[in-house]
């Protein structure tokens, strides 16, 4: 019995000193490791010609249609004007890169006569490029409805025109519905309708 407890009490020294050595191997391989932080370990993954201490470039984006934008009335009132302006320069220039981005993927038109079904954006696209020819115009009397993501737009139109090559003169009402999806303010109807003199 003696030599059995000798026995178990010599296996129990031999795995303390074991255990006791190896967690002062684990302590000086702790010591030995470099003390850095994230920040550090990040610049040692960098190429060595990016590690001059010159901060990188920063390139800023527009932000995406995703992201919202706090605006007041006034702001959106003038981002509207501005963009009405920027739409009758692309009808008046023709200028179908512009046309896009500033109608909305389901805009349709309303009060003009263009054969066929209902204009959308494609139909109404292609028929200012190939059959208008805005000559000359002058907006007047604008009238501008804010909402918090719709803004209504009424004016006075006046313009020297050709449509399909036959004149197209005249005073018209014009109403523009645009709504802010993300960022962005689009055009979602445009109608137009003869104004009809006292």
């Amino acid at each position: 019995m003696q030599k059995m407890i000798l026995a178990i009490t010599a296996f129990l020294l031999i795995t303390l000193t074991g255990v006791s050595a190896d967690a002062q191997n684990t302590d000086k391989k702790e010591d030995e490791k470099p003390k850095t932080t994230t920040v550090d370990a990040w610049r040692n993954a960098l190429p060595q010609s990016e590690t001059t201490g010159i901060p990188p470039a920063v390139v800023m984006e527009e932000s995406t249609d995703n992201v919202e934008v706090a605006e007041d009335k006034a702001q959106i009132e003038k981002r509207i004007l501005d963009l009405e302006q920027r739409l009758m320069e692309a009808l008046r220039q023709r200028d179908s890169a512009e046309l896009k981005v500033l109608l909305a993927d389901d805009f349709i038109l309303a009060g003009v006569n263009i054969p066929g079904t209902q204009p959308d954006k494609t139909r109404f696209i292609e028929w200012a490029q190939k059959k208008l020819e805005l000559k000359s115009y002058n907006v007047q009397k604008t009238t501008v409805r804010v909402y918090p993501t719709t803004t209504v737009v009424t004016t006075n139109y006046k313009r020297k025109a050709n449509i399909a090559g036959s004149p197209a003169d005249g005073d018209f009402i014009v109403t523009d519905v645009w709504v802010k999806r993300g960022k962005r303010w689009q055009a979602v109807s445009h109608h137009i309708s003869r104004l009809e003199k006292p």
